[in-house]
């Protein structure tokens, strides 16, 4: 079963669209509650604005098709556990929405509770909808942590194992930061450009600046910042680039590198080596892994016992 997570809302209620007319059709009951079409269709709808089109119709319809399955899911899990928080009586302080309209005010740099609300009119949404949106929002996050977070524990020993496990992802590989020159050619001016790019090396040999030279020379968008590419990982530059790069040490100049319809000279301004962060450095990161990875799981179980113990309907 694919983990559904718990929907929290926040500023993005705010572009919300507005829900089409259609058919008033009941698709789902949960504990005699119901869901309409038009609030599924609502949420898919938001759901697609957020993606952007499909690259063709009929992905764009199979897109469609799986998330109105998902979103209905979502929708019955969500519901489920806001019967939860309505049996125990949980409530969202008024004060909560109030703090949170101000500062997305603050943000969109609203000056009045009209400019508000008509900032939400304009998204097609109602303040009431987005409030109701935000308090089930809160209430779904605490009923999670009173069900889920709170038997969630990671000990010593996990973290110690996770990291030897994923030691990759803890590890800084080496990278270079790199300067060039440029020196295009074609079919008819390789040897000219070829006996070029060798004359500018030989300058740069005898005492030339790299900079200056690449200004006044390379056929590169690098020449106006003489040359300097930044730093580049192992695997983000070409074979021989790569190779002769990582090879030099900072300071050095390569010989000229061939290139399918250019020369290259580069020349090495800094050099970081490969770097394992300490278990001490990455702590909290791990353990925010694992704790997340345990409270997935959690949360599917708590969810699967909730619709265990309800009714629920779906109706296609």
């Amino acid at each position: 079963m694919k983990v559904r997570y718990l929907w929290v809302l926040g500023a993005a209620a705010l572009a919300a669209v507005a829900a089409a007319e259609t058919v008033e059709r009941i698709v789902a009951k949960v504990n005699g509650q119901i869901i309409t079409l038009s609030q599924l269709e609502q949420e898919v709808r938001t759901i697609l604005e957020r993606l952007g089109p499909a690259p063709t119709p009929e992905e764009e319809q199979t897109r469609l098709d799986e998330l109105r399955s998902e979103t209905l899911n979502r929708m019955v899990d969500n519901m489920l556990v806001l019967q939860v928080a309505e049996e125990r009586g949980l409530r969202v302080p008024a004060r909560f929405f109030e703090e949170w309209k101000k500062k997305v005010m603050e943000e969109m740099k609203l000056t009045s509770e009209e400019e508000f609300v008509r900032q939400v009119e304009l998204q097609g949404a109602s303040v009431e909808t987005i409030r109701k949106q935000f308090e089930e929002g809160l209430l779904l996050q605490e009923v999670r942590r009173m069900e889920v977070d709170s038997k969630v524990s990671v000990s010593e020993p996990e973290i110690g194992e996770r990291y030897r496990e994923h030691i990759a992802e803890y590890t800084e590989p080496a990278k270079v930061r790199l300067r060039e020159i440029v020196v295009k050619f074609d079919s008819t001016t390789e040897v000219d450009q070829g006996q070029k790019a060798r004359r500018l090396l030989q300058e740069i040999r005898q005492g030339a600046d790299f900079a200056e030279v690449a200004r006044m020379h390379s056929e590169s968008s690098s020449r106006e910042a003489g040359g300097d590419l930044g730093f580049f990982e192992k695997g983000e530059l070409t074979d021989a680039l790569e190779k002769a790069a990582f090879a030099l040490s900072p300071g050095e100049v390569s010989e000229v590198i061939r290139m399918e319809s250019a020369f290259y000279i580069i020349r090495i301004e800094e050099k970081v080596e490969e770097k394992v962060k300490t278990l001490e450095e990455v702590r909290s990161e791990v353990a925010d892994a694992i704790f997340q990875e345990k409270m997935n799981a959690q949360l599917e179980k708590y969810i699967e016992q909730l619709r265990e113990r309800a009714i629920v309907e779906i109706r296609p």
